[in-house]
């Protein structure tokens, strides 16, 4: 389970016009829940030529970004992204953006490595969204376990799906970037700062069985 593989996927934002939860700095008032571990094993698999999910619509589903390695790590619910390829067919890339408000901004700039993660539990994205990782360990709060791919990325047992994927490029929007109103108009209603689009090269995909 410690071990994976390789796979499909590039660039498509999915829900710009409303986003989903991202970390934040304001606790939430209930407890966490602890998650229990899904049955089954994460099993390794070729995301090119068996990854089910709507690449349209896979990133509102409300998925993990984890970044870090095997001394310290930083997890927070995502809602939009893209898949696909990147530089020519074999190369199975994900995108996704993280405002440098965030904390985990911080170890995507960092350290070379993401996973991306699903989880059938809705408690994980809705804790992981409201709460910052600076002020406590998220993961420990909601009895998640930590393990590591062989490059020493880190993922969570209890996840259904984990991506992992290696940084190619990355692309700090400015506003001259923009070309049409909508991410002028969704800007305007954020004080996170302009996300960072991080594209990353799928080197490893595990899906529970």
């Amino acid at each position: 389970m410690k071990h994976l593989m390789i796979g499909f996927l590039s660039l498509c934002m999915v829900g710009c016009a409303q986003p989903k939860q991202e970390e934040t700095n304001t606790p939430v008032a209930e407890e966490p829940q602890a998650v229990v571990e899904e049955q089954g094993v994460l099993t390794p698999f070729n995301v090119q030529e068996s990854f089910e999910k709507n690449g349209f619509s896979w990133f509102t589903e409300n998925l993990i970004l984890c970044c870090g390695d095997t001394a310290q790590s930083n997890a927070m619910t995502i809602g939009w992204g893209g898949i696909g390829n990147y530089l020519g067919h074999d190369r199975p890339a994900v995108t996704v953006y993280v405002a440098p408000a965030r904390y985990t901004y911080e170890f995507m700039e960092k350290y070379p490595r993401f996973t991306v993660m699903q989880f059938d539990n809705p408690e994980v994205w809705k804790y992981m969204g409201s709460n910052s990782g600076r002020d406590g360990d998220k993961a420990a709060a909601l009895n998640l376990h930590v393990a590591y791919t062989e490059h020493g990325t880190p993922y969570y047992e209890e996840a259904s799906m984990v991506l992992e994927c290696e940084t190619m490029t990355a692309w700090h929007q400015a506003e001259q970037d923009f070309r049409n109103n909508t991410p002028k108009e969704w800007y305007g209603k954020s004080n996170a700062g302009i996300h960072t689009i991080y594209i990353g090269e799928v080197v490893g995909a595990w899906k529970r069985k």
